[in-house]
């Protein structure tokens, strides 16, 4: 019976030694001993050293992992396991393992395990991934509440200390969350984004938090950091916060008060180093009444409160980020200049913008992809947005010769006087702050002035 099991069992590694032979990926075939009994021709190049030396060797002279040669004695098949080769010279790389058991008589007499390069992001490549595409001169605005917010947020950007930023969805929170990133001392480490609501309660925990290798079914091969281990050196923006579950709000406040983490099925303790940003759109105070959110988790949160006003209690910013993005989103798309008639002008300056920013961007994207012609009129504005103001719109054309210029209402007359007032008050009277203010607005000096004489004619400066 011994015989035939061994004439078998050479029979079969005479196959395989002929299969192999046509493989470019590196191979060992391995007894269950750990004893390596034959090698490819690639094995040779990727381990430095010949064929005749590669057959002394025992797997865990040429692999480095504890737990790969248990695995070829129990049979185990591995599909993409992180391993390290050890070359000639002792130097380690990283590589992922695939093991297929071999068998005689059903009983294992070892494993070809089959080895590809595991690509690991550099340093360089790690933070281009989470990197910040805004900064605070991509934030437009004017209005008294938004020049109060990114004097407060400008100021509090070097500090380590927790945000919360609270304020109605479309309102750019993320926008402000990784501008105080970029002027940050932690600006050229990552930023890292989740959304809390976005995510399943049964995965959030796994995705803030990592797990080790085997800690639940389906987890990854040798485990995965959560998002707090990546945002290491750098900002974690956990985006809805008021959505996150009483469970894991309770283990994020022992983050907070502890500065350490536990992956899901492991032991390790691990410092955290991060900055923390949290928002949220909800209002947390009724959610901690009603018993919601955690009231210990708020006040650790709650260390430095900003908000993001509502686009319809800033109604003064809307003339510049019209003007802004028009001319952004014909620039992207290679559109010509449009120009608005003063009843679809009034009409988007009267909307209350329920959707904020985000609506508004999306309003304009639309109105520069489907306007053909260059004077946008309320019948090329978004039903949603123009109601019944066509008619009303028509009337006003037919008793005019001509559609008024573009942004050319008293109304809008008054706003732009309200930013050059603004903004002489942003950078002073001198020379050098009329400079300024002019490149502000993006008017030439000589605009500004001649804007300033008609101001001072009116004894509004």
């Amino acid at each position: 019976m011994a015989e035939q099991t061994e004439k078998e069992r050479k029979m079969l590694l005479q196959e395989v030694e002929g299969l192999l032979s046509f493989i470019s990926l590196p191979i060992l075939v391995v007894e269950k001993s750990g004893q390596v009994i034959h090698v490819n021709p690639t094995a040779e190049h990727i381990w430095r050293r010949s064929q005749v030396v590669l057959l002394n060797q025992r797997l865990t002279d040429l692999v480095e992992s504890t737990k790969l040669l248990d695995f070829v004695r129990r049979g185990k098949p591995l599909r993409d396991y992180p391993v390290e080769i050890k070359d000639a010279a002792g130097k380690h790389f990283p590589y992922l393992c695939r093991l297929h058991p071999l068998f005689v008589n059903r009983q294992v007499e070892g494993a070809i395990l089959q080895f590809t390069e595991q690509v690991i992001e550099t340093e360089f490549e790690k933070n281009r991934k989470y990197a910040t595409r805004y900064s605070f001169e991509d934030i437009r605005g004017n209005s008294p509440a938004m020049i109060a917010l990114l004097e407060q947020a400008r100021k509090i950007a070097k500090s380590d200390s927790t945000v919360l930023i609270r304020g109605e969805s479309g309102t750019g929170k993320e926008v402000l969350a990784q501008s105080i990133h970029h002027a940050s001392n932690r600006s050229n480490g990552p930023f890292v984004a989740i959304n809390c609501a976005a995510i399943p309660e049964s995965l959030l925990e796994s995705e803030l938090f990592g797990y080790e290798d085997g800690a639940f079914t389906g987890a990854k091969k040798g485990g995965k950091p959560g998002r707090f281990e990546l945002a290491l050196n750098g900002t974690l923006f956990l985006d809805e916060i008021g959505d996150m579950p009483p469970f894991l709000q309770a283990k994020l406040l022992r983050v907070l008060q502890e500065r350490r983490i536990e992956r899901i099925g492991g032991s390790e303790s691990i410092p955290v180093d991060t900055r923390l940003i949290a928002a949220t759109h909800k209002d947390l105070e009724s959610m901690i009444v009603s018993g919601q959110f955690r009231e210990d988790l708020f006040y650790r949160l709650h260390v430095i409160p900003l908000y993001v006003p509502a686009l319809r209690n800033r109604k003064e910013d809307l003339y510049d980020l019209i003007q802004f993005y028009m001319k952004w989103f014909g620039d992207r798309l290679g559109k010509e200049p449009k120009r608005f008639t003063t009843a679809a002008m009034k009409c988007l300056l009267e909307y209350q913008w329920p959707g904020n920013i985000r609506e508004l961007e999306n309003t304009l994207e639309y109105i520069v992809n489907l306007e053909i012609g260059d004077l946008v009129t309320i019948s090329s504005l978004p039903a949603s947005i123009r109601g019944d103001r066509v008619l009303e719109e028509e009337q006003t054309m037919a008793a005019t010769a001509a559609p008024a210029p573009p942004f050319a209402a008293s109304s809008l007359e008054k706003t732009e006087e309200q930013l050059i007032i603004q903004a002489i008050q942003r950078f002073g009277k001198t020379t050098e702050g009329k400079r300024k203010a002019a490149e502000h607005l993006g008017i030439s000096v000589a605009t500004l002035y001649r804007r300033l004489n008609k101001l001072k004619r009116k004894h509004l400066v």
